[in-house]
């Protein structure tokens, strides 16, 4: 932001700015309105240029709504009236293009209440959570615009990916800013690898890059900002905050005599082989000069976050927004006294306050006295309203009406199982009742592995902890445990074995093998997509003991039959590189067997 000081303009500068919203699919009008909102905000800045994430306009994903007509109508009536809008400032506004029959993923340049020019997204990705393939058609054309004089290449996301690309063409062109809209989502790892991607595109064609991504939870995903000026040689300049919106405004000088590396000497792509990619033609945009002086900006800064910070952040953004986008107001949570109800009560807590979560405890007659204290004990801490509602009398009720169909026939899971589906049934009642959102609590590590209830514990809407393996979830109790006052999550939480007190002296380590091992071989076979065979081969290099062979092989046993489960689980926050749901899609009914 600016501060009272003032510096003077040169002709080579120009002042820009990257919005980093919230936006929520679907939602045009209130899009637009944000879009000027921000627009607004960087006027104040004195920016001469925004550029807002990519298909700010719908939102990103908008998925199969932009197959409707009437969307891509809408969409198109937003952009004119934004445009007129936008004075003395450029624009880059992400929305949906179409032409004889065809959409884009397009971003269009306004000044002056016009639409100077469009760029239509070139590399389309479709992988992981990506389908645009399914409703895109690739661009052709590799617009540069040229503010008074300084000459700026726009693309969007996919597209500074590829070793060639746009940015090459723009920057062969004598573009001397790259700037990148994205919608770019949140995985462990990732924002680091933003960050060598966009260091090495500025250091290889000697531009400056503004790479503007969005924040906010849509659906299973979640986007965590970030967005980022890099000098010409690499080097990052400044970052905005991560899970936050938030303005990052700069000033770039592109004079030549500033910058310490050649721009024929850097750029590794010859101009040769350029026509095989494609052209680029340049727009000329005059705006008006800026004062002689104008505010100073104070210095750009670098906002990181540690592992287990930027995942609490990704799961609080998610639960978040999933509430407020779906239109509720308050949750509901079946709290156990375990570590994965803890940490989803005090996610949503954090999340949406205190005052809008109603923890439910639902003690049977295998729960322990320890589980009910902690759960009473963490509501507390919290501030977090408990009710309680003993299983037993529909405990009984069922046993009795099941009683001469199961004649003869030990107990075993599906007694067990009935306790938790009289649960789910109850959370499912009280959401009904009071039009409330239920959030569920199984971990990756269960989802994974089978060790979950259908019509039970998996009931509910929102699966928070889906994506997060059970050793990570005692991690993250531990961290948030470390951050402002007090300590919500009982350390006897954290402390005692995992148990689905289903039946008397249960433990989750009778039916599955310790976590850490479980879910080194789930990330391996997930994640890593690697064989039985391999992963019994690094198993035996780290010593795991003589009966991984056995181990290895239920677990992905385990894994593959259970996917009928996972296909009706409710969505929830992805956080890994390959989440359950729209990352990976396999077949329920399937003869193959790894």
């Amino acid at each position: 932001m600016t501060s009272g000081t003032v510096n003077p303009v040169s002709t080579n500068e120009i002042r820009v700015a990257a919005a980093q919203v919230n936006t929520t699919v679907g939602d045009i009008d209130g899009n637009t309105r944000l879009i000027e909102k921000w627009i607004k905000l960087s006027q104040d800045q004195q920016a001469e240029l925004v550029a807002f994430p990519e298909l700010t306009i719908t939102g990103y994903p908008p998925e199969d709504l932009v197959l409707y007509d009437n969307f891509i109508a809408a969409n198109k009536i937003a952009l004119s009236r934004i445009a007129a809008k936008v004075e003395n400032i450029v624009a880059l506004v992400g929305f949906v293009d179409s032409e004889d029959g065809r959409l884009f993923n397009s971003a269009a340049v306004l000044h002056q209440g016009k639409i100077v020019t469009t760029y239509r997204k070139i590399h389309l990705p479709n992988y992981g959570v990506f389908d645009e393939r399914r409703y895109f058609t690739p661009g052709e054309e590799y617009p540069i615009i040229s503010i008074n004089g300084i000459k700026i290449g726009i693309n969007i996301c996919e597209d500074i990916w590829e070793p060639i690309g746009p940015a090459e063409i723009q920057s062969a062109a004598g573009a001397q800013i790259i700037i990148n809209l994205n919608s770019s989502p949140f995985e462990l790892g990732k924002h680091r690898h933003r960050e060598q991607i966009v260091s090495d595109l500025s250091r290889r064609n000697h531009v400056y890059t503004l790479y503007t991504n969005q924040i906010g939870g849509q659906d299973e995903l979640v986007f965590d900002g970030g967005s980022m000026l890099v000098d010409p040689d690499g080097k990052l300049m400044g970052s905005a905050a991560r899970f936050e919106e938030s303005l990052l405004v700069a000033d770039i000088n592109t004079d030549p005599q500033k910058n310490s590396l050649s721009r024929q000497q850097n750029n590794r792509v010859s101009h040769k082989n350029l026509p095989q990619v494609g052209k680029s033609s340049t727009v000329k945009i005059s705006t008006t000069k800026p004062q002689p002086k104008r505010s100073k900006l104070p210095q750009l800064s670098i906002n990181r976050l540690g592992k287990l910070e930027s995942v609490y952040r990704a799961l609080n953004v998610g639960t978040r927004d999933y509430i407020r986008k779906t239109g509720f107001k308050k949750v509901a949570i079946a709290v156990s006294g375990g570590i994965d109800s803890a940490l989803v009560t005090t996610i949503a807590a954090d999340a949406i306050g205190a005052e809008n979560v109603i923890g439910v405890a639902l003690p049977s007659r295998y729960s322990s006295e320890g589980s009910i204290t902690d759960a009473h004990q963490l509501c507390s801490q919290l501030s977090v309203e408990l009710w309680t509602i003993p299983i037993e009398p529909g405990h009984t009720a069922f046993e009795e009406m099941l009683n001469d169909a199961f004649r003869g026939i030990e107990p075993g899971l599906s007694e067990e199982n009935t306790q938790s589906r009289i649960r789910g049934n109850l959370m499912m009642s009280i959401a009904n009742k009071f039009n409330w959102l239920v959030l569920s609590t199984g971990n990756k590590s269960e989802m994974a592995t089978g060790y979950a209830t259908l019509y039970g514990d998996m009931a509910g809407a929102y699966a928070v902890i889906k994506d997060v393996p059970k050793t990570l979830v005692y991690e993250l109790c531990k961290h948030r445990n470390t951050q402002g006052p007090g300590s919500p999550i009982p350390q006897a939480t954290i402390d005692k074995p995992p148990s689905a007190e289903l039946r008397p002296d249960q433990l989750d380590e009778d039916s599955l093998p310790p976590y850490e091992q479980l879910d080194r071989i789930i990330h391996m076979y997930i994640e890593e997509r690697l064989s039985p065979d391999l992963i019994i081969q690094k198993e035996r290099n780290i010593g795991t003991g003589n009966d991984i062979d056995t181990v290895v092989r239920r677990i992905v046993q385990l894994i593959d039959n259970n996917e009928y489960k996972r296909r009706q689980a409710p969505p929830g926050v992805k956080i890994t590189g390959l989440a359950f749901g729209r990352d990976r899609r396999l077949p329920i009914a399937s003869g193959w067997r790894s």
